[in-house]
């Protein structure tokens, strides 16, 4: 994915978190909103009706305005124009407050409507419960009388009130905070995954600059162990030329595994393009079957051309398409027996040409088969130690045919062998 993509994907889901932020918040203070209205109502309600028992009680009239005065976000002031006995208002404010099922502390007062004078006061009292739990601290209190033969008012307060419109919004806050912990997770990860994204780019900027220092040491090698390999002095001792082989061998592999490093790290930059030409499959099959036919007679092996199809020219890249046959093949030679029986076949469907690379090798497990494909695995051989690889092959083959959209088919048995077949679109001759 390139680096624009990933900028846009990573800005949308910073505006998404945002707006899931903004938008909790807007929910939480509209709640909280209703809540305290619903808080409000209740209370309004319930000072009314214990205002108005209290004066059908003393057979007084109430006021025709400002019976309940809410004189801060807490606090309210009840006016009954009558006097007030204090047993008979705790007995219905605690009646009326559970009607109102309003489950919270609460402080009362008593007051001269003349002088303003508290007559009686009481703190912390809970709706529930059925005595006073304290007084309230720092009250002066008159106690000549719980009872005024004067027009008396009374307030209430509600000290734990924010408290309680919380705690009645405790589904909504929960699953709020649930919402915004799922939000960070999800920021952490995007923040981990882009850290990680720039690592691996370091990593292959790093390995890719390795790999081409490589080549130059890698070149020099080879034309020494040609001069070598040429001298008279190696020519006539047969240790040195042993030793000489080895070198060039050894040179050649090692150049080959740079050269793969090299093309899967090409194919996974955003410059990476396939360079489309006719390609005649049989001539390039003939050409590396030459190469492994030597191979192949050395361990006594059997290297069968079963070359059938009509049509055999396709539309490729010429350099790719024989780096993914020579991976195929160098596997079926790798993965072979003893004596390694390779057959590679060409036919013609309606509307494909179709390769297929079989060998009678060791196979594959059927819980291995599902992995060949991806980058670095390595199907376990047991004792077989002598197979080299480095995971990349199969990998880089299967990138290859999706870039040029062959189909890629792979039927293996374990212990008996391995078929490998490619479908490339529209041939002709």
């Amino acid at each position: 994915m390139s680096s624009t993509k990933i900028r846009l994907i990573v800005i949308l889901a910073a505006l998404m978190i945002i707006g899931i932020f903004i938008m909790q918040g807007y929910y939480i203070i509209k709640n909280f909103d209703k809540e305290e209205r619903e808080f409000q109502r209740s209370v309004g309600i319930a000072l009314r009706n214990t205002a108005n028992s209290i004066a059908k009680t003393n057979k007084a009239e109430l006021p025709q305005r400002g019976v309940v005065i809410q004189e801060s976000s807490n606090q309210y002031k009840v006016n009954v124009n009558s006097p007030i006995i204090q047993d008979s208002l705790y007995n219905l404010l605690q009646s009326e407050f559970e009607k109102q099922n309003l489950q919270l502390e609460y402080e009362y007062g008593i007051y001269d409507e003349a002088t303003n004078e508290l007559i009686y006061s009481q703190g912390s009292v809970n709706i529930l419960d059925k005595k006073v739990t304290k007084k309230k601290p720092g009250k002066k209190v008159n106690r000549k009388s719980k009872i005024s033969d004067l027009p008396c008012y009374f307030e209430v307060k509600f000290p734990e009130k924010q408290t309680y419109i919380l705690f009645e919004m405790k589904t909504i806050l929960i699953s709020s905070v649930l919402v915004l912990i799922a939000c960070g997770i999800f920021a952490t990860a995007i923040f981990v995954i882009l850290r990680q994204k720039r690592y691996s780019e370091l990593m292959r900027d790093f390995v890719n600059n390795i790999t081409h220092e490589f080549k130059t040491p890698i070149s020099s090698i080879k034309l020494s162990a040609d001069v070598l390999s040429h001298h008279p002095l190696v020519e006539e001792d047969s240790r040195l030329k042993q030793y000489t082989r080895i070198i060039v061998d050894q040179n050649s592999r090692l150049n080959n595994l740079v050269e793969q490093v090299l093309q899967i790290a090409k194919m996974e930059s955003s410059s990476f393009a396939i360079k489309l030409e006719e390609v005649d499959v049989h001539e390039l099959i003939k050409q590396l079957s030459s190469q492994y036919a030597f191979r192949l007679n050395d361990k006594g092996g059997n290297f069968v051309l079963e070359l059938e199809a009509e049509l055999h020219k396709i539309q490729a890249d010429r350099f790719h398409l024989q780096n993914v046959f020579s991976n195929l093949l160098d596997n079926a030679v790798k993965y072979s027996k003893d004596f390694p029986d390779i057959k590679i076949r060409t036919s013609n469907s309606v509307s494909s040409l179709i390769i297929e690379i079989e060998d009678k090798g060791i196979g594959i497990k059927p819980e291995d088969q599902l992995k060949l494909f991806q980058k670095f695995y390595r199907v376990p051989t047991g004792n077989l130690h002598n197979v080299k690889g480095y995971g990349i092959g199969l990998y880089y083959v299967k990138r290859i045919c999706d870039a040029h959209e062959f189909g890629l088919n792979l039927q293996s048995v374990f212990n008996e062998g391995t078929k490998v077949t490619i479908y490339c679109k529209n041939p002709n001759k």
